[in-house]
């Protein structure tokens, strides 16, 4: 508001003004560097538009003062950016670069798209493309600004939500509705559901759709499942290939190249994207049960059919639901769900099928000639639970029960059943049942579908089905009640008429499991021998000419012999014993191999989940985990802070402030070294190494409340008067809001070390960068739990601290000849210089980086980096390197933008090498053959003679 009013020129003026006294900081402190820096938006940010201004000592809400508005002042926000601008861009007096303050330029998606109308309307004003241009401008000319990316999810501005990792649409994923009730839906479909309640879009057209739910999601730092809330469905366009990633139990998920998933590593998981994946990584399938309440006993036909359309074709009384003109009493309204309608319904999925023409409506379950049997108890079924007779209708190849009820096709079609063999499918209703109706069912899908070996005992127990949809609902409904079923997809190459193409088996092959299943379901024991007694793994063939897969042999927990009783077979990689074997045995997931990872041509929308709380991971329907969507965000502090409105309106004078109350850099090299290659050990030092951080930080806490209780930090304690109400407004530092940051140095070389190879050099060394990352990231979490403070894991801000620690290992005997092996520099200058100085021109490179001198190009470097930055969050920074080039702004501006769009990387800059000459303060630069015509400089300083 200062500004308003005000001809360009004198903003310019003030500008100039602004930057000298940054600048005159220097020079008053005898020539050490204050980094100062200011944060730049080129317009007036979505947040803060309909905010009223705080201004000369008033709120201007409509009571200190007139109403008053920010985004009022769209004008002023765009001249101040181009005034400063222009001021960078003409340095000082000689011309040499401004270096502070720091323009931090902040992309967000608000000014990603230009306001045209607007535009239209002050064609004098610059536009936000203007204005981000001249940005690298600057960037080009003296490598000044730094670049705050606020596109990607896990930064977004406002309520920015671009992601892009996602699923397939027909990828099948269970949640708990609002109500606690347990649906599998297809992602597409959870999404069109989430979407009738309203959607956001993003610049970039990413969608979201909020959703009240929750979803089965794993901790992994203690490998344990629960239901977690997560914030909505998101999905957006993508051109290309999938890759369908298939596991030796042949379950299988299909996902984009850049999607999370977690591998195993050290006895844990690490998260890494889909398209570093390897056939034979493991992944993480969840064997946890019972994550329904299993409450449903009874269902309302009114509400059921109602919901599906159906209300027209029913009459509702207090006490039951009749179809009018029929003479049939009707089912009650609310219909108990009993055994035998959980029996019906199972063999509904084995044998069913619905039609009707004109005013006939017909529900059939056709058995084979053999299942006298099964068409007898499923006859039974209808008469207990349903009330209705049916006919049993026999002929040379099978025996049909009918039933001819229209009630009774509209209460199937209402719960979901399918009319065909193709688009039968698993009730959701069964999902949230108790474990023993739902063994019922269970029991009776797969007496009425199994296949029998005449003249010898079967050896496992399958199940097919033509519909994709079921087999997988039958997976996770097993895996509930603890029973784990291998899965398989078998296309037919001769295809017959009115015969489905691809056929879906659910089978399970382990005797154990099979007992299992027998107990839970009331399956006949005495029918199926298992091909072996089984264990932690099994893994057999379903035939001669199939390929063989792999039946988990528990569920949650071991049942027998305890952690050493675990039958470790081929299957169970060796980093998993035996440090990792008994995390296994007590958690609630079991590694499985990856057998084939094939690219899928796709084109249409992708899906994610967003922010599932606390873990970030979710499982599909075959129990894959996988990770999520994050969408961390500025706004999700309303969630999390009681005063964030007040902080907004500055009511009472409060505020938003930010910072660390103390930042401790880890040693990550050192602790390589003393690991002696045991990379559990590696996570157990740099573990102990934020252990003893904490503790200082304990001092620190308690030295800090002594002095704040005695009044001793009075600039940061001060409580401003009100000048309205003459009261003391909100304390000055949010002290309180202040966090704890645990820097790490030398990535690179802790796993150079460890596996002889840098992080551009090979996968293993990426996977362990990732793997130790996040490791700390989670031991984070839960030393801020612990001990009641926020402690975040960044890239040191300490830029030297990575000399110091190489020449702190150079000096010390014990890791001297490991550090010359890795350390970055002139090593042979610093060890002739030993012993004369510290200054020895020797470094590990900083936090997660790649080294400097790495011969990768520009997209190697953005695609290791990036994936860091969401787990390093408490800070970092990827660094473009520029040496002495001058390329051209629009060109860099580009590139710039597709790294916001299609990365993770949230802060980065363009490094420029400058050789100034010290006498005329000006940048040398070799002649040019066109005087006057090098780009960039000032035509005073072309003249200049170099």
């Amino acid at each position: 508001p200062f500004f308003e009013g005000m001809e360009y020129g004198e903003i310019k003026q003030l500008m100039q003004m602004f930057v000298y006294e940054m600048t005159q900081m220097m020079v008053a402190r005898g020539g050490q560097v204050v980094f100062s820096s200011v944060q730049l938006s080129p317009g007036v940010p979505t947040l803060w538009r309909d905010k009223p201004c705080v201004y000369r000592g008033k709120i201007w809400d409509g009571n200190q003062a007139p109403l008053r508005t920010y985004g009022e002042f769209e004008r002023e926000v765009r001249l101040l950016f181009k005034a400063l601008m222009e001021v960078m861009l003409e340095g000082d007096y000689w011309g040499k670069p401004f270096s502070f303050p720091k323009p931090e330029i902040s992309i967000e998606p608000d000014f990603l798209t230009e306001n045209e109308a607007y535009n239209r309307e002050h064609p004098d004003l610059p536009t936000y493309h203007d204005l981000y241009l001249m940005t690298f401008e600057l960037a080009s000319k003296f490598g000044t600004p730094y670049y705050d990316n606020q596109i990607p999810a896990y930064r977004g501005a406002g309520e920015g939500i671009s992601c892009y990792q996602c699923l397939a649409g027909d990828e099948l994923v269970p949640v708990a509705d609002s109500t606690g009730r347990v649906v599998v839906r297809s992602i597409r479909s959870l999404f069109d559901v989430a979407a009738k309640n309203g959607r956001r879009v993003d610049p970039f057209g990413t969608e979201l759709a909020y959703y009240d739910g929750k979803t089965p999601s794993v901790d992994f730092t203690t490998l344990e499942a629960s239901l977690r809330p997560f914030r909505g469905v998101m999905r957006r366009r993508y051109t290309g290939d999938l890759l369908r990633i298939t596991l030796e139990s042949g379950r299988q998920i299909t996902v984009t190249p850049d999607h999370p998933v977690y591998i195993l590593n050290g006895g844990g998981f690490a998260r890494e994207t889909a398209g570093d994946l390897e056939t034979g990584d493991y992944l993480p399938v969840l064997t946890a049960e019972g994550l329904g309440e299993g409450s449903v006993t009874g269902i309302d036909l009114a509400e059921v059919l109602t919901k599906a359309g159906h209300a027209g074709a029913i009459r509702v009384t207090e006490d039951a639901v009749t179809i009018p003109g029929t003479r049939h009493p009707g089912l009650p309204r609310t219909l108990p769900v009993s055994p035998e309608l959980a029996v019906f319904l199972g063999y509904y999925f084995a044998a069913g099928s619905s039609d009707h023409a004109g005013r006939h409506y017909t529900v059939r379950l056709a058995f084979g000639r053999h299942d006298a049997d099964s068409a007898a108890d499923a006859a039974a079924c209808i008469r207990a639970a349903l009330g209705y007779e049916p006919q049993i209708q026999k002929s040379t190849t099978g025996i049909d029960v009918v039933v001819r009820s229209k009630l009774i096709f509209l209460l199937v079609d209402a719960l979901g059943c399918g009319s065909s063999a193709e688009t039968r499918s698993v009730p959701d209703l069964l999902f949230n049942l108790d474990r023993i109706l739902a063994g019922d069912y269970l029991g009776a899908a797969f007496l009425a579908t199994g296949k029998r070996t005449i003249g010898r005992r079967a050896r496992s127990i399958r199940l097919k089905t033509a519909s994709e949809d079921a087999a997988r609902k039958v997976v996770w409904l097993a895996g509930q009640l603890g029973i784990q079923m291998s899965y398989a997809e078998r296309e037919h190459g001769i295809h017959r008429p009115g015969a489905p193409q691809t056929t879906y088996t659910c089978s399970i092959t382990a005797q154990d499991q099979i007992e299992r299943f027998s107990a839970a379901t009331g399956f006949p024991a005495e029918m199926p021998l298992g091909r072996e007694r089984g264990g932690a793994f099994t893994r057999l063939p379903e035939g001669e000419r199939a390929r063989g897969y792999t039946a988990l042999a528990c569920a949650s927990k071991y049942s027998a012999g305890g952690v050493e009783g675990v039958q470790v077979s081929l299957f169970l990689p060796p980093i998993t014993q035996p440090a990792g074997k008994g995390r296994f045995a007590g958690g609630d997931v079991h590694p499985l191999r990856v057998r084939s990872i094939e690219p899928v041509v796709y084109d249409g929308h992708v899906y994610d989940l967003v922010d599932v709380a606390g873990t970030h991971t979710f499982a599909n329907a075959l129990g894959i985990v996988t990770g999520n969507c994050c969408a961390y965000q500025f706004s999700s502090l309303a969630d999390e802070d009681d005063e964030f409105e007040d902080k907004l309106h500055f009511r009472e004078g409060k505020h938003f402030s930010m910072g660390s109350w103390q930042v401790m850099s880890i040693n990550c090299p050192r602790a390589a070294y003393k690991a002696e290659g045991n990379q559990e050990r590696l996570f157990a030092e740099l573990k102990a190494l934020m252990d003893t951080a904490v503790g200082l930080y304990r001092i620190k806490r308690r030295w800090m409340s002594l002095i704040r209780a005695n009044g001793r930090m009075p600039f940061a304690m001060q409580r401003p008067k009100d000048p309205n109400t003459g009261e003391r407004g909100a304390v000055a530092v949010d002290l309180e809001g202040l966090v704890y940051t645990i820097g790490v140095v030398g990535v690179n070389e802790m796993v150079q070390h460890f596996t002889g190879h840098q992080l551009h050099e090979s996968k293993e060394a990426f996977r362990l960068a990732v793997r130790a990352m996040t490791e700390l990231e989670m031991y984070a979490r839960e030393l801020s739990q612990k001990h009641n403070m926020t402690i975040a894991l960044a890239r040191t801000p300490a830029e030297t601290t990575g000399q110091r620690f190489a020449v702190a290992d150079l000096l010390d005997e014990r890791f001297r000849e490991h550090a010359l092996r890795v350390i970055k520099g002139d090593v042979d200058a610093a060890v002739d210089m030993l012993g004369t100085t510290l200054d020895l021109p020797i470094y590990y490179t900083n936090g997660t980086h790649v080294t400097p001198a790495a011969p990768v190009p520009l997209t190697k470097r953005i695609e290791i980096e990036h994936i860091f930055f969401p787990i390093v969050d408490g800070g970092n920074i990827f660094h473009v390197w520029l040496g002495e080039a001058r390329p051209d702004p629009r060109g860099l501006m580009e590139m710039a933008m597709n790294l916001c769009r299609t990365t993770q990387i949230g802060y980065f800059a363009f490094t420029r090498d400058l050789t100034v000459s010290l006498k005329e303060y000006r940048e040398l630069k070799p002649s040019h053959p066109r005087p006057g015509r090098a780009a960039g400089f000032s035509p005073a300083a072309d003249r200049a003679d170099a």
